[in-house]
């Protein structure tokens, strides 16, 4: 029988490494308990170094001169964190929160090009990584712009029913991962339009809302309620 994998090798820069490389890296990059509401790095720091995290998510929130906050993106493990400022070694453009327990680990820069440095895939994984969220932030700003709240909103109650292991309700039932607040900063809107589109989707006999809890009663009439874009985190 294969000894199972640990979560971050899934993650392309680590799917490829020996064992004897594995158990170096976890000795450069230990992994980090956090829970929920903990702060990896604030925007307008300094990278010191790239997150992975393992399991849990990562909310990034960008605060503008009026101070208010907006998430612009979700990040749920196993991935990359932080890789953008890291690279490019300008100041993070946004505070990157823990949103429920999640395990993380660090990794020092001289560690990266130590561990990293001598695989030639290396710049052509980050590369294809850059090329697939440009594409994500393309599509995101193109929804923003042309689909309607509702729309959104069924787009991201099918994200959560379909994401495995989020809880032991019926397959038909989940819990949503956010607040009104924090959903209304993802969907580029008001938490007032929030209730709006999920009562609208109530009415409509598609879905049933208990508090967070939510139960999908038509998946198909749903999808075909949902906006057609794929990255609305």
């Amino acid at each position: 029988m294969k000894p199972q994998l640990h979560p971050l090798q899934s993650v392309p820069l680590l799917r490829h490494v020996t064992p004897a490389e594995w158990r170096h890296f976890m000795q450069l990059a230990p992994v980090h308990a956090y829970r929920p509401g903990n702060i990896l790095f604030y925007q307008g720091n300094p990278p010191l170094g790239l997150h992975f995290i393992s399991n849990g998510r990562v909310k990034l929130i960008k605060e503008d001169r009026a101070g208010r906050r907006q998430i612009v993106r979700i990040v749920q493990g196993p991935d990359l964190l932080g890789d953008r400022a890291f690279f490019a070694e300008r100041p993070y453009a946004c505070t990157g929160e823990a949103m429920e327990e999640s395990s993380i680990s660090f990794l020092q820069p001289r560690h990266f090009w130590e561990f990293f440095g001598r695989n030639p895939d290396t710049l052509r994984l980050l590369a294809q990584r850059f090329a697939q969220e440009l594409g994500r932030a393309e599509d995101y700003m193109h929804c923003i712009a042309v689909c309607t709240v509702s729309a959104r909103m069924a787009n991201r109650l099918l994200k959560f029913s379909k994401h495995p292991g989020r809880t032991r309700l019926p397959q038909d039932e989940f819990v949503l991962g956010e607040t009104r607040t924090e959903l209304a900063q993802v969907l580029g809107t008001t938490p007032e339009a929030v209730s709006r589109s999920l009562a609208k989707l109530c009415s409509k006999g598609l879905i049933a809302v208990s508090g967070r809890r939510v139960r999908v009663l038509n998946e198909d009439r749903l999808r075909l309620s949902a906006c057609l874009h794929d990255s609305m985190n």
